[in-house]
C-alpha cells in the first residue's frame, strides 16, 4: 500500500501543477482529496499569508484558487517522495513562480507530510524544516 501512496502523492503534484495552469478543473482537482481534508502549516514563514489550519475541501480549494490568482506560472517539483509509516508520505517540494504584483521570480523549498486514506489525500502538513517533517512522518531515528 505504501508504494501506492507515493503514486497518489505523485499524481497530486501533477494535479496541482495542471490546476495552477488552468488545465484541470476545480472538480477534478478536488477529487484527489478527501472531503474532510485537513491542512496545517507548522511554521508561519512557509506561507506567511496563509491561515495556519484549514478543514474541509471547500476551504482548501478556495485557498488553492486564491494562491493561483496571486501567482504567475507557479509550479511545484517533487524533489523526493518517501514512504512513511501509517499511510503517510514525506515530500520535499520546490515551488517556483512569480508573484502577480511584483513579477519577481521566487523559489521556495519546503517539506510536506501527506496522509492517505481510501486512495485520497486526507491530511497535508507543511514544514519549513526537514527534521520536523521527518519527525511528523515517523521517519526520524
Amino acid at each position: 500500500m505504501s508504494e501506492e501512496n507515493v503514486e497518489i502523492v505523485r499524481k497530486l503534484g501533477d494535479g496541482f501543477n495542471a490546476f495552477m495552469r488552468g488545465q484541470l478543473t476545480r472538480e477534478s482537482f478536488a477529487e484527489l482529496h478527501d472531503p474532510q481534508v485537513e491542512v496545517n502549516w507548522h511554521d508561519h514563514q512557509t506561507y506567511p499569508d496563509a491561515p495556519q489550519h484549514l478543514q474541509g475541501l471547500a476551504d482548501f480549494i478556495e485557498f488553492t484558487e486564491r494562491h493561483r490568482r496571486n501567482w504567475i506560472d507557479v509550479s511545484q517539483e517533487q524533489l523526493a517522495l518517501i514512504q512513511a509509516p501509517e499511510d503517510r508520505v514525506f515530500a520535499v517540494i520546490r515551488q517556483s513562480g512569480r508573484a502577480r504584483e511584483r513579477r519577481v521570480p521566487t523559489v521556495n523549498d519546503f517539506f510536506e507530510v501527506l496522509t492517505i486514506r481510501d486512495r485520497k489525500v486526507c491530511k497535508i502538513e507543511f514544514f519549513r524544516h526537514g527534521i520536523e517533517a521527518l519527525d511528523a512522518a515517523g521517519l526520524s531515528e
